[in-house]
């Protein structure tokens, strides 16, 4: 393991059980973790705490995202590396990152993407939209789609709110269909999200029985 995922395990192992405690976090699915090669973590995005929150709930290491101006901040900058974060610049097209992303799925990394691109608290997923980088990265990698529904009541987190972590099937670079048309990011980006959206109203149903 490289030393920023053995870092990883300890920070995720520290802090599974606080979190645990503090979200009330019930995940389903874990199951749908097993099998071998690079994989794209799909989430809806809800909060500042979400990242951590599948950090702890996953069995997979799992790179995220940043922007960069919290990569460039003293002490935090060596933590974030540590951790395995690539940082991103939200202004314009970062080629940088993506390549950076390219070659951590062809190495067989795991990474998190969130569609939407920004926190949509208080929103039901369905009612926001989801970008194409998901999409674009598994044509380029090949990579494992793994779709996963974050739902808590109002969509809106906050300690001690029960969080519910909902891990989908794995969807394998054969299952996305691409043919090389031109709508193929928009028809694969939908079908991505659409199932993202299925898992959240089947924990939203799931929440009313406890």
């Amino acid at each position: 393991m490289k030393k920023s995922m053995w870092f990883y395990s300890f920070a995720t192992w520290l802090l599974r059980w606080p979190f645990k405690l503090m979200f009330r976090t019930k995940t389903v699915g874990l199951e749908n973790e097993k099998f071998d090669g690079p994989a794209i973590y799909c989430i809806n995005h809800l909060s500042n705490w979400d990242a951590v929150l599948v950090a702890c709930e996953t069995k997979r290491p799992i790179n995220f995202m940043s922007k960069k101006e919290l990569c460039e901040v003293p002490v935090l900058k060596i933590l974030l590396k540590w951790l395995g974060v690539i940082p991103i610049d939200r202004v314009g097209s970062d080629l940088a990152a993506m390549r950076t992303t390219i070659n951590a799925l062809k190495d067989g990394a795991s990474i998190c993407m969130f569609p939407q691109g920004t926190r949509c608290p208080g929103v039901e997923p369905n009612k926001t939209e989801a970008k194409n980088g998901v999409a674009m990265l598994a044509k380029y990698t090949k990579a494992t789609i793994v779709p996963i529904g974050l739902y808590t009541k109002d969509y809106t987190v906050k300690p001690f709110k029960k969080v519910y972590v909902s891990v989908g099937k794995p969807i394998t670079y054969d299952e996305l269909g691409f043919t090389g048309e031109k709508s193929d990011y928009d028809r694969v980006t939908k079908m991505l999200f659409d199932e993202i959206c299925e898992l959240c109203n089947n924990a939203k149903k799931g929440s009313k029985h406890g």
